[in-house]
């Protein structure tokens, strides 16, 4: 009796064993990925759970990201994905979701990108994938192994590493954390050890491509010279114009970044020649108009700053707040015994065009600082207390009005 019931339950177990390994097996061929419904909740479980967290940014409309979908359907990538990691979806086209990327400093330069952080929600690895199960399940197994992840790089540069794959993974991460000083020093490294005569290569674009941001870099001008063979290599890749787009990220980086004013008047003329390289010419009075203006002003150009922005006001004029900043930016800039013809000028046009009670104000706050400029006080006074009114009445702060009105 006990051995026969001692069979039952053995064939209970069994049955249960086979059920359970059957439905993991059907699991694996018609399941995806687990992928949690939002960052929060991931990054609970990920450290409740002591796993890493990865995280796929990916577009719904980008075709190299499509493609990726069958990969993740695999079932050797299914049990890798779902056994080591708590995983997540991050579309870069909702802005909830971005705002993730933003809090960590995260910039990404293209999609798809493979994260990993540990579970304490620190960044540890990035990877650029290709289609296929080997890509996705090395890309894995390098994050989860601390002597190969990216979080390791600086630390292996630092020892003397430079092999040039590992020079291009780390300028590659740089770029992505925003580790601007690092991604410069590494990618002049790249460009010093590159051949000189595959310099026109794809090889050699799509390097430019991934890891440089630094307009100065060798790669960047060479690219900038042969801005043609650029475009026909998008073009073939079905990116058609892609190359300008890059081009225009390298200038935006050199004027918007931290070093922006300390940029000369020939460092923003060659800005200027360089956007004529790549089709854009006709746009390099807007795009540095106020960085040129302030550079002439300190070189004791005055006369040339001011001519500047007028050309800029010619090309906003039906645009009050622009003329304003327009104002602004030369009244700061210049003396008044120069700028005062000019700055009457773009005033009176803007006053006679401001109906919104927010531009009004900083209409006539820019008014009074003018008068100040010239000494006349008591105008000041009394511009200061009509843009005051419209400001209180646009319910925006004034702050800036009471602390000029209490120097005055």
């Amino acid at each position: 009796m006990k051995f026969n019931n001692f069979k039952k339950l053995f064939l209970i177990v069994l049955l249960l064993s086979l059920f359970k390994q059957n439905s993991y097996s059907q699991a694996l061929k018609t399941n995806a990925i687990s992928w949690k419904k939002d960052i929060a909740s991931a990054l609970v479980e990920a450290k409740a759970r002591n796993k890493m967290l990865f995280v796929e940014c990916y577009s719904p409309t980008c075709p190299v990201c499509q493609s990726m979908e069958p990969i993740f359907k695999l079932p050797e990538i299914i049990k890798k994905y779902n056994t080591d990691f708590i995983n997540y979806k991050l579309d870069v086209g909702v802005a909830e979701q971005v705002k993730f990327l933003d809090e960590n400093n995260i910039y990404l330069p293209s999609f798809p990108q493979f994260l990993y952080f540990d579970a304490d929600g620190k960044l540890v690895h990035q990877a650029d994938v290709v289609a296929n199960a080997k890509s996705f399940a090395d890309a894995a197994n390098m994050a989860a192994n601390i002597d190969k992840r990216a979080s390791s790089y600086p630390s292996r540069y630092t020892g003397g590493e430079r092999g040039f794959d590992f020079l291009i993974q780390y300028a590659s991460y740089t770029r992505l954390i925003k580790d601007t000083t690092s991604n410069i020093a590494i990618g002049n490294e790249i460009f010093n050890i590159y051949p000189k005569d595959q310099l026109s290569s794809e090889t050699s674009w799509k390097i430019t491509k991934k890891v440089i941001t630094d307009l100065d870099n060798g790669f960047a001008r060479f690219w900038f010279d042969n801005s043609k063979r650029a475009a026909e290599f998008e073009t073939k890749e079905g990116h058609n114009g892609a190359e300008s787009n890059f081009f225009r990220g390298l200038i935006q980086n050199k004027i918007l970044g931290s070093e922006r004013n300390n940029l000369t008047v020939r460092n923003l003329e060659d800005i200027g020649v360089l956007m004529g390289k790549y089709g854009e010419g006709q746009y390099v009075d807007v795009a540095i108009w106020e960085l040129k203006s302030r550079a002439l002003a300190q070189e004791n150009r005055s006369e040339e700053a001011l001519k500047l922005g007028d050309r800029i006001f010619e090309k906003f004029k039906s645009q009050p707040m622009s003329v304003i900043y327009i104002a602004r930016v030369l009244g700061e800039a210049t003396n008044i015994k120069d700028s005062k013809p000019f700055i009457a000028k773009w005033l009176d046009h803007a006053g006679k065009q401001t109906k919104d009670d927010n531009i009004s104000a900083e209409y006539f706050y820019e008014v009074a600082k003018f008068k100040v400029a010239q000494g006349d006080k008591a105008g000041a006074k009394s511009e200061l207390m009509k843009g005051l009114g419209f400001a209180q009445k646009a319910k925006a702060d004034v702050s800036k009005f009471n602390s000029l009105m209490s120097s005055i």
